[in-house]
């Protein structure tokens, strides 16, 4: 029998999760090193995919409602680089054409800071969708698996700069405090 094939992570991906979980103090040790390292077309994917999350919600399927903290934000996070990815690989297969316009319509909203066409919206938003859709949520509830690439996450920029899981999750109780507090 085959082993099956284990998929890389884009490092980009990792990163922008990265930057993503870890407290500010954390950001602004490594802002040279995110600066060059940071794409500009995987950050706006990622942000898609995390403001897609918050919109939407957690899938069930994930399991990460009702378990502990410690359990569910390595959860999501997992969850989000890996529809990241699925959705960047999405992107690049579309047809030449069409995956140049996003590509070129993602840098000039960036570069002009120009208003978001609907059309990229409407396509972006079905890469997202058919990447959730492919996402194996049996294997993010596998400990063994969400560790792997939880670690992963952490220490993208080196072992020296991944903060300790305490002081992500704090870093997660005050960010819900804080929502909790402007509602």
């Amino acid at each position: 029998m085959r082993k099956k094939k284990q998929t890389a992570i884009d490092k980009r991906v990792l990163r922008a999760e990265y930057l993503r979980i870890i407290p500010e103090h954390r950001a602004m040790l490594l802002s040279e090193e995110i600066f060059e390292s940071f794409d500009p077309h995987v950050g706006f994917i990622h942000q898609g995919v995390v403001a897609h999350v918050e919109t939407i919600g957690t899938p069930e399927e994930l399991g990460a409602h009702d378990v502990e903290k410690e359990i569910a934000i390595p959860r999501l996070s997992c969850f989000v680089v890996l529809v990241t990815q699925v959705a960047l690989h999405r992107v690049n297969r579309l047809p030449q054409q069409f995956k140049r316009a996003v590509w070129e319509t993602i840098d000039a909203i960036i570069d002009e800071e120009a208003e978001i066409p609907e059309i990229l919206l409407v396509v972006i938003n079905d890469c997202l969708e058919r990447a959730i859709m492919e996402i194996n949520y049996s294997q993010l509830k596998e400990e063994r698996i969400v560790n792997r690439l939880w670690s992963s996450i952490k220490s993208v920029y080196g072992e020296k700069h991944a903060p300790d899981d305490i002081e992500i999750f704090d870093n997660f109780y005050e960010s819900e405090e804080d929502s909790a507090e402007e509602e």
